[in-house]
């Protein structure tokens, strides 16, 4: 095995896309089910969402039709709390374009509402109602918490692809993953669902992603699979496949950091640019100094020291973002990135719920790892105090 191999080895420890959103929507429940805090902090982020774009006009206003319990929680809006679901029916998410496209097919339509798209991943938030009278119902939670297969899926020849400003497909290397999921249901047995695609990017393409102006989004036969038959369960057959625009602006918000982290096999690491958007976290580490990686025959030890460097986004134990008024938000998930090069590591994280990066400038984010099959381990707060929206 060479060690582009290896690269993508470690990249593939991380957990797939559907996984994190699975344990994203388990930590939103068990935090439901424990206590609903931060009433006011909700109003106030909906709100100050919706008048700061609505000034700088980064996003057009989101319709969502009918709101389940799986879009509340991602919006963290209690259902009780009548007056932030008030709002959140004409929610400007940050960074958000609105869309209004419409498929039908076998009696059923997928109505997509919503774009987010920003470095690291596109975010499309659609519902989905069949006939009145239909039952949606698509299996049980996952007692462990390891998702299975819920969702569309690839048609034959309409496979997932950017295309340019003529319509042409772009290159296949674009994407590193891929998928749907149906967000949690208040009623899993009546005809509606609300579903939502995320698409993440190939780590040093998101510059050539950029010129593309449109995603071919497949969404084949509502399905899942069922643990108990070791197979898939069709719910609903029909092609609800969709061609979308993209948003063209950057959502983020980057500061350029220079600070040494900490040492990892005799290399110095130190965190370059952050990256912050409403839904993307992501950090870039490099190393300097120790064994030499490129084009050198390693031996065992040396082999050993690759696979801690390559895997460092997997062993970021705990990542807690603090806002400029000081209030403290741990990121509970994180996956492990991709690499630029040999000695450079773009960490990627997804925040548990869409947020102004606004609300971050003069925060800190505190860092910290250990490693299971060596003594290194380590913890830096790194500053946001310029923090600030990247260039057009």
């Amino acid at each position: 095995m060479d060690r582009h191999e290896l690269n993508r080895m470690f990249d593939g420890l991380a957990p797939d896309l559907r996984r994190e959103r699975e344990l994203l929507r388990q930590l939103l429940q068990d935090d439901m089910r424990r206590k609903r805090p931060m009433k006011n902090w909700k109003r106030a982020m909906i709100g100050a969402a919706a008048a700061a774009l609505l000034v700088t006009g980064a996003a057009a206003a989101v319709v969502v039709p009918r709101l389940n319990q799986g879009f509340l929680d991602y919006l963290n809006v209690e259902p009780e709390d009548t007056e932030a679901v008030a709002q959140a029916e004409n929610l400007l998410l940050p960074g958000a374009m609105e869309l209004d496209i419409t498929k039908e097919d076998n009696g059923a339509t997928l109505h997509v509402t919503q774009i987010l798209r920003d470095r690291c991943e596109v975010m499309i938030l659609a519902d989905f109602t069949a006939p009145e009278g239909t039952q949606l119902y698509m299996g049980e939670p996952d007692p462990d918490g390891w998702t299975t297969y819920k969702g569309f899926h690839d048609g034959s020849g309409y496979s997932v692809g950017f295309l340019d400003a003529e319509g042409a497909r772009m290159g296949d290397g674009l994407v590193s993953s891929y998928g749907w999921e149906v967000l949690e249901d208040d009623d899993p047995m009546d005809n509606h669902l609300a579903v939502m695609f995320t698409l993440s990017l190939q780590m040093g393409e998101d510059e050539a992603v950029w010129s593309a102006a449109s995603l071919r989004v497949p969404a084949v036969d509502l399905a899942y699979y069922d643990r108990e038959q070791q197979g898939t369960v069709t719910v609903y057959e029909g092609d609800w496949s969709f061609q979308t625009p993209l948003p063209q602006k950057d959502i983020g918000w980057a500061v350029q950091l220079g600070q040494a982290v900490g040492e990892l096999d005799g290399a110095a690491v130190t965190a370059g640019e952050l990256y912050l958007s409403p839904m993307t976290l992501a950090v870039s580490l490099r190393r300097e100094g120790g064994l030499d990686f490129v084009g050198v025959a390693l031996d065992e030890e040396g082999e050993a020291a690759y696979g801690r460097w390559m895997s460092i986004g997997n062993n970021v134990q705990r990542l807690t973002l603090t806002t400029g008024d000081g209030e403290t938000i741990p990121l509970e998930l994180t996956s492990g990135g991709g690499g630029i090069d040999e000695n450079e590591k773009i960490v990627v994280h997804r925040l548990s719920q869409v947020t102004d990066p606004a609300k971050f400038q003069g925060g800190t984010l505190t860092l910290e790892w250990d490693f299971h099959n060596s003594e290194e381990s380590g913890s830096v707060t790194l500053s946001l105090d310029n923090l600030a929206p990247v260039a057009p």
